[in-house]
């Protein structure tokens, strides 16, 4: 067990002890290590100035230039701690001395920079993309696509974009590989196989390696926060809520106990045409990748569900836990039927439909000392009708204020046989509507009555009005959204609708 944490910049070997490994890796970089090129602005991982790259043994290495994956983060809601083994490249490791990279060299030529104060951020962001595509010419599209997590106040972004259209393949060389050295990365897999826990004062940061690990940390700290992601605590810590989100003020919380090293708990298994099984630990990068080939309607939604900084390091499991009546991913996953694979002080896990997860508003299924395992997605059916959707300002990096997903199940004649309707902002968790799903079967997709269903989910949802919208308008969206749906079904036989526009967003 060790009592400090491990992280690797730019090459570098640190051994980080006490209130550091609490802190943000953006405050850590800037005031312990002097490296200030990472920026801070929004404090919240909504606008990219403090985008680094980060790389772990566990996240695997690239097909095609089998060096170790390096991807972009924000780094002002990363702890050091959840950062244990990880090797962090920063804006300072990017040119190769006086030479600058060919994104830098990009983005002077084209007048990418006015003030200068996201510029960083901007350039490892594309970095996180021509790692992965070395060689490639240039995609207008899929680099735009890559700065979703990034803001820029003074360019109007076309000069950025014209800076990524004349990228040169053939000077476009790898900074990870300069990075990647067999050394390092053996030392990092060696860090990952030990478990530790640093206290600070009465802060405590546990990092077991295996689920009995992290099932005994909670019986020792049963009060102590789970951390996989961070992206929603990383929030809460920056802005001073975490002592009250959901609890008194008198009990801060002190503790948190970290997945990132339990190896069991990452990844997606793929039964072929059965299930996708997701760990806790997998992130929504992993599992869009995944659902690119065996569940693309879903891979849709999650191509604009949040900026690559957010998918490369926010978990499905911790979206699913946070259970926020508006999380995106939720109501494709009930109309999906997906189940929870619960660990806990038992012999057995438990498994959980996530439709009898949510009892109400924060409230789950969920028993002292238990953790999510698993997520198991079934796959639809062969001929099932599957689609999520859901509105919001914009179409990048915003959450819906609305969002809706349904299955529709066919039998031999062509009828409904059975149906998933699911919605997400419209009541104190997402929710299923059982009466919109009684009322589909024994339809035809293309019946025009289907579209009648619209105003029974009006009737059924309970929404109320907040700063997002109101009640008499979330309503009209839910109604709305099926009408979509329906359209599309009528317009396509029996064939899936249409991906709406933010499916076409490229990976």
């Amino acid at each position: 067990m060790r009592d400090h944490v491990v992280l690797f910049i730019n090459g570098e070997k640190h051994e980080v002890r006490g209130a550091a490994a609490f802190s943000m890796l953006a405050d850590f970089l800037r005031y312990e290590r002097r490296l200030t090129g990472t920026k801070v602005v929004c404090a919240e991982g909504d606008c990219g100035a403090c985008t680094v790259l980060r790389g772990h043994p566990m996240l695997g290495r690239n097909p095609e230039s089998g060096t170790l994956r390096f991807d972009p983060i924000n780094a002002c809601i990363a702890t050091v701690a959840q950062l244990d083994g990880a090797h962090i490249l920063t804006i300072e490791a990017v040119s190769d001395g006086d030479t600058l990279h060919e994104v830098q060299r990009a983005v002077v030529d084209h007048h990418g920079s006015q003030c200068g104060f996201c510029t960083p951020g901007i350039v490892m962001a594309l970095l996180g993309h021509t790692e992965h595509h070395l060689g490639d010419a240039p995609d207008r599209k899929a680099l735009q696509n890559h700065l979703t997590g990034n803001l820029c106040r003074c360019t109007g972004y076309d000069p950025i974009l014209d800076a990524c259209a004349n990228l040169r393949p053939s000077e476009t060389t790898s900074v990870v590989a300069r990075y990647d050295r067999p050394e390092v990365v053996a030392a990092q897999q060696a860090v990952a196989r030990v478990p530790f826990h640093v206290i600070d004062g009465d802060r405590h940061y546990l990092a077991p390696t295996t689920v009995a690990g992290v099932l005994d940390a909670r019986a020792a700290h049963p009060r102590a926060r789970l951390v996989a992601g961070n992206t929603d605590l990383g929030v809460l810590m920056n802005k001073a809520l975490l002592s009250t989100f959901g609890h008194a003020p008198a009990q801060p919380f002190t503790e948190f106990i970290s997945l990132q090293h339990v190896a069991e708990l990452g990844g997606v298994t793929v039964l072929p045409g059965v299930a996708l099984h997701v760990g806790a630990r997998a992130t929504f990068a992993e599992v869009e990748l995944v659902c690119d080939t065996h569940l693309p309607e879903l891979a849709s939604l999650l191509r604009v569900f949040a900026s690559p900084q957010i998918k490369n390091i926010a978990t499905l499991a911790g979206n699913i836990a946070n259970g926020s009546p508006i999380g995106d991913s939720l109501p494709a996953l009930l109309a999906l039927d997906a189940s929870l694979h619960i660990a806990g002080p038992g012999a057995a896990d438990r498994v959980v439909p996530l439709a009898a997860f949510f009892k109400g508003y924060k409230q789950f299924d969920l028993r002292p000392g238990e953790l999510i395992r698993t997520i198991v997605i079934p796959l639809p059916r062969p001929g099932a009708l599957f689609r999520a959707d859901k509105v919001c300002q914009r179409k990048d990096l915003d959450i819906a204020f609305v969002s809706g997903a349904w299955r529709l199940d066919l039998g031999a004649d062509g009828r409904i046989s059975d149906a998933r309707v699911a919605y997400g902002g419209v009541g104190p968790t997402a929710m299923r509507l059982p009466k919109a799903e009684a009322a589909l079967v024994g339809l035809k997709p293309t019946d025009p009555a289907l579209a009648s269903v619209a105003a029974l989910i009006e009737a059924e949802v309970t929404p109320r009005s907040d700063v997002r919208g109101t009640e008499a308008g979330r309503r009209k969206l839910s109604g709305n959204l099926f009408r979509r749906f329906a359209s599309g079904l009528r317009a396509s036989g029996l064939k899936a609708p249409a991906a709406s526009a933010g499916a076409e967003v490229t990976p």
